[in-house]
């Protein structure tokens, strides 16, 4: 994590990409605080710490998933058409899903709060995964380019979401206490891979996007313009104008 924190202050994507340089930057910074905790205080403060610690990362990983869909699915300062139904509706489902696959498991725990962990981690990584997924499959049937730093971005993190989703999954699901260590690397190796992936595409120059002519974006303006009015006056009168 700190070679990719090097890579967004040297390169200077932080300013594409602030929420992704904060979550990363608190991760490392999260992870040296814990390995003190764990040389140097007690287990409650390291526990306090843990805790305190994934609640917000876990903030921080939603303001990652917005970041990517303010800059995928706007144009120009405003939604694309049919950009915000989608995000909106699986923004209020999501969480119920999650939390409802994250509440009926049983984990492969020996301790309660080992069980709770288990929980956290699942509801986290299936709301991720549902909120990214949403965001990819909205850009491309709306015909969006997935050219730039913060749009090759959601690849690495979808890709780590997934796999994490299906370790988490087996650990909560299949009860494999014998298999919690395989799992484990499988999960980890997967988040070095996208470490790894996100340093190489920051790294390298973004890619030119061709520019709009001013004559195709004016009158893209004006046909979202007809079609806001249409659907005003439809709603109002019963009828579609011509």
């Amino acid at each position: 994590m700190s070679g990719l924190l090097f890579v967004l202050s040297y390169k200077r994507r932080y300013r594409t990409v602030p929420c992704f340089t904060a979550w990363i930057g608190f991760d490392c910074l999260h992870t040296i605080v814990l390995f003190l905790a764990y040389c140097l205080g007690s287990k409650h403060l390291y526990a306090a710490l843990f805790w305190s610690g994934a609640f917000l990362d876990f903030l921080l990983q939603i303001a990652v998933v917005l970041e990517i869909a303010r800059s995928v699915l706007r144009r120009s300062g405003r939604w694309v058409e049919g950009a915000r139904r989608p995000l909106i509706f699986m923004g209020t489902i999501a969480p119920f899903i999650a939390l409802g696959m994250a509440t009926s498991m049983r984990p492969a725990a020996q301790t309660a709060l080992e069980a709770w962990a288990e929980r956290c981690d699942l509801f986290t990584t299936i709301l991720i995964c549902l909120l990214v997924t949403t965001v990819m499959v909205a850009s491309q049937q709306l015909g969006l380019g997935w050219r730039s730093h913060i749009m090759r971005e959601s690849y690495g993190l979808v890709i780590w979401s997934l796999v994490s989703f299906v370790t988490d999954t087996l650990h909560a699901y299949w009860r494999t206490l014998g298999h919690f260590a395989l799992l484990e690397e499988i999960g980890i190796i997967s988040f070095l891979a996208a470490l790894l992936y996100w340093i190489i595409i920051f790294w390298q120059p973004e890619p030119e996007t061709l520019p709009m002519p001013s004559d195709a974006k004016k009158d893209l303006d004006d046909l979202a313009a007809r079609i806001k009015y249409a659907k005003s006056q439809s709603s109002s009168s019963g009828v579609v104008p011509e």
